[in-house]
């Protein structure tokens, strides 16, 4: 079934939904990822001091995405209904830790989450209703503008040169929309130099991650220094 003619559902563990034949319910809700506050009361003053943004950014509490669906088998034949809920559960209990969740109500964007809490299975004579919660990383999962690819959104995207070729020095200017500092990884044609946000990195030929190159949220200048061609990827965090 291709993407364009399956129904609306979710992608999990490699898996999307309508695969088990499940169908989501119009009762589908996402929670938003609430603040988490740090605040501290002193000796002998009104109010808090609050410490949330020590680090200049917000930080966030997890959030859930719960998926309530129609699975077309039930009490009439008893058999077949266990058998398909086995298999339903094994796709959504098996995975270890956060894995992709893509809604396809939400394009270009991506969850990282777990099915910590079983499925709640109600039976009918001919259905069973299928309540699946997903508890989820605060931040929804977003790659990086390419305007060579990508349909560009007005309100939320902003363009970067995502590749370059260096022959000495250049400085390329990239964006993190999101609002979140997230990893950035270089690759490169051959060993050369980066400067970014206040720290030097050596690079080397191939895929470059270090856990101090990250973008901040907005622009960040990358220096470059050598010769050669260079490519810059990143997902955003948004909430």
């Amino acid at each position: 079934m291709t993407q364009e003619s399956r129904p609306y559902g979710f992608e999990f563990a490699g898996h999307h939904s309508s695969d088990f034949e499940l169908v989501v319910l119009a009762e589908k809700t996402v929670t938003m990822p609430s603040k988490r506050k740090s605040q501290l009361q002193l000796p002998y003053r009104t109010g808090y001091i609050d410490l949330s943004d020590l680090y200049g950014l917000n930080t966030y509490d997890e959030r859930t995405v719960t998926f309530p669906c129609r699975l077309p088998y039930g009490q009439a034949n008893l058999s077949l209904m266990n058998q398909k809920l086995t298999e339903l559960m094994n796709w959504l209990m098996k995975p270890t830790g956060k894995t992709l969740l893509k809604d396809d109500a939400m394009p270009g964007y991506a969850f990282m989450a777990e099915v910590q809490t079983a499925p709640t299975i109600e039976e009918g004579w001919n259905f069973c209703k299928v309540t699946v919660v997903f508890q989820c990383y605060a931040y929804r999962l977003k790659r990086c503008y390419d305007d060579v690819w990508d349909t560009f959104y007005f309100n939320l995207d902003a363009a970067s040169n995502i590749e370059v070729d260096v022959k000495g020095h250049e400085s390329v200017l990239l964006i993190n929309t999101g609002h979140n500092r997230v990893r950035l990884t270089v690759t490169c044609s051959t060993a050369m130099s980066a400067s970014v946000n206040d720290h030097v990195f050596a690079l080397k030929a191939g895929d470059n991650v270090n856990p101090y190159l990250e973008l901040m949220p907005g622009e960040n200048t990358v220096n470059l220094e050598g010769t050669g061609h260079v490519k810059f990827n990143w997902t955003e965090e948004w909430p």
